[in-house]
């Protein structure tokens, strides 16, 4: 590959790159990969943090254990999952994770995602009493998260 340069004293310069077509592929597939690995690890750390501080910081008293079970977190990308925390005590509020994030599944089929949910049917009843299940993880989730995808849109920039 070469490239023909004319100034405009008619002079001509010939400029041959020392790379070809497919090492600018494989950079770009090997930056691409590492945009790929910083996203689903900052998600993969804020899915963690959710959960540990909800089940850590929920102000309601779980008599049965099913609820803090239930907390739990999916990683998507394009509709598939990569990886999941569903790691309760509680074997039925776990069941009733798996099946809440698997019914949003469905409704994300693009790009990537993080569905955190507290998968009991009556948790939304319990932070209607003013009682913390997820809401303020979520909100912490959120703004941790944004500040993550904020620092690798930075280093991609840098790069």
């Amino acid at each position: 590959m070469s490239l023909q340069v004319a100034n405009s004293k008619n002079m001509s310069f010939k400029i041959t790159p020392k790379f070809s077509a497919k090492q600018i592929r494989q950079m770009l597939q090997e930056r691409l990969k590492n945009v790929d690995d910083a996203i689903f690890l900052a998600l993969k750390r804020a899915g963690e943090e959710f959960v540990a501080h909800a089940r850590a910081n929920g102000n309601y008293k779980d008599q049965t254990g099913n609820l803090r079970s239930s907390i739990g977190y999916i990683i998507l990308l394009n509709g598939r999952q990569l990886t999941e925390n569903f790691e309760g005590k509680n074997s039925e509020g776990v069941e009733f994770a798996r099946r809440t994030a698997d019914n949003l599944k469905k409704n994300h089929p693009r790009g990537y995602v993080l569905i955190g949910v507290a998968g009991m049917s009556y948790a939304a009843a319990v932070e209607s009493k003013g009682y913390d299940v997820i809401t303020s993880s979520a909100q912490q989730t959120a703004a941790s998260l944004t500040a993550a995808m904020k620092r690798i849109e930075l280093k991609q920039k840098t790069i």
